[in-house]
């Protein structure tokens, strides 16, 4: 079915409407999006109209007409964003791109973030917020960058093994547990690279205006 949906593919969740340039201009970019339920209110008041929402529903306003497809999902074990991930990768689809996942609600957006650790095998998923672009990975993933883009690294597992090339703080082969020992790192140049023994989390700064 990935055929069937233009790329890039949006997932906006019912999170903080983005409010930065570079969100703002994915979404207006994008070839498909899919709303998590009540995200399809906010899209509603700037005039666009999601291809896909999917979800329990229970956030939806009722007087909205939609003439898309809508996926009525009610099960309560997982979220709305966890559905419509899953119902990506069921149906085919490879790469999507995140909005609305962070703000609002402190605990969503930890466990957001926790999704990434969950899907990033199933699918190429880059969360990008107001401040940030976050990805997840295991192994050595090259990035494009710009001298001064802060980077910070959040690895899943306690005893995480860390290389880094082209930051200013290196790592080499160093132990990296969750805490805030990665944070505030800084690229110094046009690319920097991340090896990494299990999953982890890789943040990357939007550059100014």
């Amino acid at each position: 079915m990935e055929n069937s949906f233009k790329s890039p593919i949006i997932i906006l969740a019912n999170g903080a409407f983005p409010t930065h340039l570079i969100p703002l201009e994915i979404l207006e970019d994008a070839g498909t999006v899919i709303c998590t339920d009540g995200s399809a209110n906010t899209l509603d008041t700037l005039n666009l109209v999601p291809h896909v929402i999917i979800g329990d529903l229970d956030s939806i306003d009722p007087d909205y007409e939609f003439h898309g497809l809508e996926i009525h999902d009610p099960n309560q074990d997982n979220t709305d964003l966890e559905k419509a991930l899953d119902w990506a990768v069921m149906n085919g689809l490879k790469s999507v791109i995140l909005l609305g996942a962070t703000g609002l609600r402190e605990d969503m957006t930890v466990a957001n973030h926790y999704i990434l650790f969950d899907c990033f095998e199933k699918l190429n998923i880059e969360m990008v917020t107001d401040h940030f672009t976050i990805t997840c990975h295991r192994g050595q993933r090259s990035f494009d960058s710009f001298p001064g883009e802060v980077v910070s690294l959040f690895p899943q597992r306690f005893g995480t093994v860390v290389s880094t090339t082209a930051l200013k703080y290196p790592l080499n082969d160093t132990v990296l547990d969750p805490s805030t020992r990665g944070i505030s790192n800084q690229s110094l140049g046009a690319t920097f690279s991340v090896d990494s023994s299990d999953p982890i989390l890789v943040f990357r700064d939007h550059p100014e205006n």
